[in-house]
């Protein structure tokens, strides 16, 4: 099974690579919209002959067994040397296969049983909102993969304002790393469970809210190379804060009102939509001409300081959030 998944996790990986070079402008002129429909309908279709191949590979191990087993016990009676050697092989065996037993449940304790205990403590709405390491991380959230989801949704207008013509490659760019974005912390979670060792997600959130801070302050450079990378990392590190959020807001808050509490969270994404589109187009129009239209980097300028200090204060405040709750994720490792 563990072959399985690292299959589908590798697939999955090709899938987001392929979705990023069809994306490119420059790497798919080779390819028609018919061949880049097919290669996207293959890679979704490999993943169903997965349990079908687990499935052969598991009678052809049955069968493999059951034929080891005859012929372990095919010996006769007369053959007494013969039936000494085999049943001390067999009791050897049985006692490697305890010994192999108690390792594997030792080592299972190890992985799963902090997972088991993973949560902090179980509370509701009205007790989640009076706790500080609430507001650290609503704020955390709200000064990082909120101001990059709007910088997202302003995209095409940020292009055209510094002139590109790459508007739609910089947009499909943008949602093919934020798949892989939402795909990293499950890569993470999975070879962490390998080992006894688990990351804590507030660690975690501060590094992935930096580097929005910086390309932020990046994009002050008229480089179209600035615009791409930028829209990268930023379309990686909100899509895997938004994937990483889910497992924050269970930990820290419990399961019991999971649903109701994460909607709280999430909340902070409409509120910071508003504030955060409305100030930028505000700046924007006040840069522009008489019919509101605006070209050239001064247009951004503003916003793109505002938003890469208050990513920036967002990092001190996920440094500040792993500081009071390193004590309970250093008990799960």
């Amino acid at each position: 099974m563990a072959a399985g998944f690292n299959l589908m996790f590798l697939i999955t990986i090709a899938t987001g690579i392929y979705a990023v070079i069809t994306s490119l402008e420059s790497m798919s002129f080779s390819l028609s919209p018919l061949h880049s429909v097919i290669g996207t309908g293959v890679f979704l279709l490999i993943p169903l002959v997965i349990p079908l191949v687990e499935k052969i590979r598991e009678k052809i191990s049955r069968k493999w067994s059951l034929n080891r087993e005859n012929r372990v016990y095919n010996f006769t009676i007369d053959d007494h040397n013969g039936l000494e050697n085999i049943e001390n092989g067999v009791v050897k065996e049985q006692e490697e296969e305890e010994d192999s037993t108690v390792q594997a449940h030792n080592e299972v304790g190890e992985v799963q049983v902090p997972d088991g205990v993973g949560v902090r403590e179980e509370i509701g709405v009205k007790l989640m909102v009076k706790r500080v390491d609430f507001w650290l991380y609503f704020l955390v959230y709200f000064f990082s993969a909120t101001i990059g989801l709007v910088f997202l949704n302003t995209l095409g207008q940020i292009a055209e304002s510094r002139g590109s013509s790459r508007t739609s490659s910089l947009v499909s760019l943008s949602s093919s790393f934020g798949f892989f974005g939402r795909l990293m912390p499950s890569l993470l979670d999975y070879f962490f469970s390998r080992s006894r060792y688990m990351i804590s997600r507030p660690a975690l959130l501060m590094v992935l809210t930096a580097p929005i801070a910086g390309v932020f302050f990046l994009l002050l450079n008229p480089a179209n190379a600035s615009l791409v990378i930028s829209t990268a990392i930023i379309g990686v590190c909100s899509g895997a804060i938004t994937s990483i959020a889910v497992s924050i807001t269970k930990e820290l808050f419990g399961t019991k009102n999971f649903s109701i509490n994460h909607n709280v969270v999430v909340a902070n994404i409409a509120i910071g939509s508003f504030l955060f589109g409305y100030s930028s187009a505000v700046l924007y129009y006040k840069e522009g001409n008489e019919d509101g239209r605006c070209m050239g980097m001064a247009c951004y300028r503003s916003t793109f300081i505002i938003w890469g200090s208050l990513c920036t204060f967002g990092t001190v405040l996920a440094l500040v959030l792993y500081a009071r709750t390193r004590k309970f994720y250093s008990h799960r490792s």
